[in-house]
């Protein structure tokens, strides 16, 4: 039998199933490559004795008590939340406040006092929610929880409190108040070009507002909080911190973080921060132990800013462009400077373990899921199919109270 009688039919057929030859030809040397590969990595025998194990006697009492993610802590905290943007500032509430703000903007002159009675009523009619301090005490009283101070330095608002119900475990909250209708706020908002210390990179405005604005005695947001954390109150019986679960909302949850970083980076606790905003990079997370929880809604824009990975991708597209017209110097120049400006937004991460609040329909809260780190991809369809439905749904979802009201449906349905 000559040759040509076997390649022939052979070269026929591959030329007529050209698609189905090449696959079939890919796939065999795949399995191939793989058993060699396998073949090369395969355990090798050895008579020698295996290395020592557990050498690292102070790595071998891991923490057993710090708190896991609780569905119940998790209403709590956004009702924690929800309430730091009552303004609470005040001592007495409505009419000291304004008595205060008076005195303060000097006034004297009666048609200055009509005006500012006029702002201020207009301020309250239109939603501007205030609570005096002692009205905040007797609230929190009756539910179980002891007011141990606020803080009120420059745009900063929070408060602290201690969970004094009986026959219950002491621990405490800090919370912080998010962003307000105010433009002081939407200005630390936008202040995302970040600090840069080292290889850590955070957010400049976040920043500012925690460790750098002071109060009249001259304390940052952080040393008001670390004064409070050391009174006898928020220590049990051996001078140790209680449990501290630090939250906030927005701009709240941002500082939330910021607090969990700076004061309380490895405590019996945890954070909790809902719809919060990208802070700074993963260097700048590496210290912290306690374990942080960030709750995002649906189709919630305010998780998406600052700018992520995408920022990454934009910033090698750019040099890619300068590369490309390397032999147009004007428009390379063009493209260098975007790559400059752009790369210092790069960097910005999410940190902490996501808990995803399922989209409903109007109103149907009782078909909320809570879902754990779902990936990124189904994460965007999500986004934009609900963005589909409505242009305003962003805005909607980032709402305190939308977290409220899925947060309880899941806490009552995983604990009947």
């Amino acid at each position: 039998m000559e040759l040509g009688t076997i390649i022939d039919p052979v070269m026929t057929l591959i030329t007529e199933h050209w698609l189905g030859t090449t696959a079939t030809l890919s796939g065999a040397g795949l399995a191939i490559g793989t058993m060699i590969f396998a073949h090369i990595r395969r355990p090798k025998s050895s008579t020698s004795e295996p290395g020592p194990y557990f050498t690292e006697a102070k790595l071998l009492s891991p923490p057993l008590t710090r708190p896991a993610y609780s569905d119940r802590m998790a209403y709590v905290l956004s009702e924690m939340a929800s309430l730091a943007y009552f303004q609470f500032e005040g001592k007495s509430g409505l009419i000291e406040d304004a008595v205060n703000i008076a005195l303060e903007k000097k006034l004297s002159k009666e048609v200055d006092i009509r005006e500012f009675l006029e702002n201020y009523t207009t301020e309250l009619m239109g939603g501007e929610r205030r609570l005096g301090k002692e009205s905040m005490k007797n609230l929190l009283n009756n539910s179980g929880f002891t007011l141990l101070d606020v803080i009120n330095i420059d745009e900063t608002q929070g408060f602290i409190c201690k969970r004094t119900a009986n026959n219950e475990s002491p621990y405490l909250v800090l919370a912080f108040r998010g962003t307000e209708k105010k433009i002081s706020d939407w200005l630390t908002d936008v202040k995302c070009v970040p600090t840069i210390d080292g290889k850590s990179r955070i957010h400049t405005g976040f920043l500012e507002a925690f460790t750098k604005n002071n109060d009249s005695d001259g304390n940052s947001v952080e040393d008001k909080i670390r004064k409070i954390l050391e009174q006898p109150e928020a220590r049990d019986e051996s001078n140790d911190l209680l449990p501290l679960f630090v939250t906030g909302h927005s701009l709240g949850g941002a500082l939330a973080l910021l607090a969990t970083k700076i004061v309380a980076p490895d405590v019996n606790g945890a954070c909790y921060t809902f719809g919060a905003p990208r802070v700074a990079n993963y260097e700048y997370f590496r210290s912290i132990k306690t374990p942080v929880f960030r709750i995002v809604n649906s189709s919630d824009i305010v998780p998406r800013v600052p700018p992520g990975a995408i920022m990454m991708i934009v910033v090698h597209a750019i040099k890619a462009l300068a590369w490309l017209t390397s032999f147009v110097p004007l428009v390379a120049s063009l493209f260098d400077k975007l790559e400059e400006i752009f790369d210092k937004l790069n960097g910005y991460r999410h940190f902490g373990d996501l808990r995803y609040l399922s989209d409903v329909a109007e109103g149907q809260f009782n078909t909320v899921r809570l879902l754990t780190n779902p990936p990124a991809i189904d994460r965007i369809v999500w986004m934009w199919r609900r963005m589909g439905k409505s242009v305003f749904v962003p805005i909607k979802s980032h709402g305190m109270s939308i977290y409220r009201k899925k947060l309880v449906q899941i806490a009552n349905g995983r604990n009947r």
